[in-house]
């Protein structure tokens, strides 16, 4: 008798007894109880993984999409314009875009209200058109920014704590730039309009201020040029490592994105990990209900596994039946779970508008951001099927050790 890998009569024993109606109902219902569990367990984790990666996504997009990606800058944070000896910055791995900024913190103030701004001086000619700040605009246009003409660009939640709109003036205090007057030591300042408005929904909109880099040079009296650092556009942030490793010259330095917001994006991705865990912990007891429903059946079919041992198949052959009887209900509760995922997916927001649950969760949406990764998908499939294999190993060895003259004593 063969004994290849899950050769064919073993596989047909192991399918046959899956398929058959057992004596023991008890064991009959365990079995299906852990089919669903372990269904219920993938689609769960699916959905979870699913909305957390949009909410990732959408965090992503949005205050990465103001925030730089990189910036490579010195110590002091004024570099000049075109500096020597640095390697070409727009062939470095994952870069699409480079452009010239010049950031500080700084003062606005309306007629009626003050508040605190982060200051980004910018030249947009040099912006990437898929930048997201040019598709988000509530009113104005980014290219309005232009030298001379002193207009600012606001974040939605700046002119809204300001009071202001499309046309009205504000005065952008700059405390970097002070000269020493009569009067004791005066920030330098300027009245500035407001030809632009931004809404990411996101914290940002609270707190940047957007200027031309001419008029941002002139407030803090530095020179055509110095500026601040030169700013890349990548496309993936969180591909940033694969830049910053690139050696710069001697007084130049990479900064990105996580200094200012990483721990905001390490909670989430420790909050999906451990949502991920939980979920996990759940196909996990699905699969204990394998181990002891097979347990069972192995004791219910101590003649039976007597009879085979009997007739020439080896303790191989007797693990492999068992094998594919208990595993068979880990891969249908898997394909099954995987199917109810993904539609309960796809499906969630049309799902919790029809049940009057859609509540205003998602910045700037009306749903719950939701992205799929086939990866994950395969994942989680392979996970919960390799799971189930494994709560078969002890029953299938058990059951190999049956002695024939035992079992069949009293038969």
């Amino acid at each position: 008798m063969k004994t290849g890998l899950f050769q064919p009569l073993s596989l047909a024993i192991g399918l046959r007894y899956a398929g058959s109606r057992r004596s023991n109902r008890f064991v009959s219902f365990i079995s299906l109880f852990s089919t669903f569990g372990i269904a219920i367990g993938v689609a769960a984790l699916m959905v979870v993984i699913s909305v957390m990666n949009g909410f990732e996504g959408q965090l992503k997009g949005r205050i990465l999409g103001v925030i730089p990606h990189v910036v490579l800058t010195n110590q002091d944070g004024r570099i000049e314009a075109h500096p020597d000896g640095l390697p070409d910055l727009a062939k470095l791995p994952h870069v699409v875009a480079t452009a010239p900024m010049l950031d500080s913190e700084g003062m606005l103030q309306s007629p009626g209200q003050l508040t605190g701004v982060s200051v980004q001086g910018i030249d947009p000619a040099l912006w990437p058109k898929e930048d997201i700040l040019h598709s988000q605009m509530l009113g104005g246009r980014l290219d309005s920014l232009k030298g001379g003409e002193y207009q600012i660009v606001l974040g939605q939640g700046v002119a809204r704590r300001l009071g202001v709109g499309l046309g009205d003036p504000v005065r952008l205090i700059l405390t970097e730039a002070t000269r020493f007057t009569p009067f004791g030591r005066v920030p330098a300042q300027r009245i500035f309009t407001v030809s632009g408005i931004f809404g990411v929904g996101a914290d940002v909109d609270d707190q940047i201020a957007l200027i031309a880099l001419a008029d941002a040079q002139r407030l803090l009296r530095l020179p055509p040029e110095t500026i601040g650092g030169l700013r890349l556009w990548l496309d993936d942030p969180f591909a940033a490592d694969a830049v910053i490793k690139t050696p710069l010259p001697a007084g130049y330095q990479w900064q990105d994105w996580r200094r200012e917001r990483g721990e905001l994006f390490q909670a989430v991705a420790m909050e999906k990990r451990m949502m991920g865990l939980m979920l996990v912990l759940i196909i996990a007891v699905a699969t204990f209900n394998i181990l002891s429903a097979l347990v069972m059946v192995v004791t219910d079919k101590e003649g039976e596994v007597a009879i085979l041992r009997t007739m020439g198949m080896n303790e191989a052959g007797i693990v492999k039946i068992f094998m594919v009887l208990g595993a068979s209900s880990g891969v249908i509760g898997a394909l099954f779970g995987a199917l109810a995922g993904l539609a309960l997916t796809l499906g969630l927001n049309p799902l919790l508008n029809g049940l009057g649950l859609n509540l205003y969760m998602a910045a700037g949406g009306s749903g719950l951001p939701v992205i799929v990764e086939p990866v994950q998908v395969v994942t989680i499939l392979l996970g919960a099927v390799l799971l189930s294999f494994s709560a078969t190993l002890y029953p299938a060895a058990r059951a190999a050790r049956v002695k024939p003259a035992e079992a069949l004593r009293y038969e």
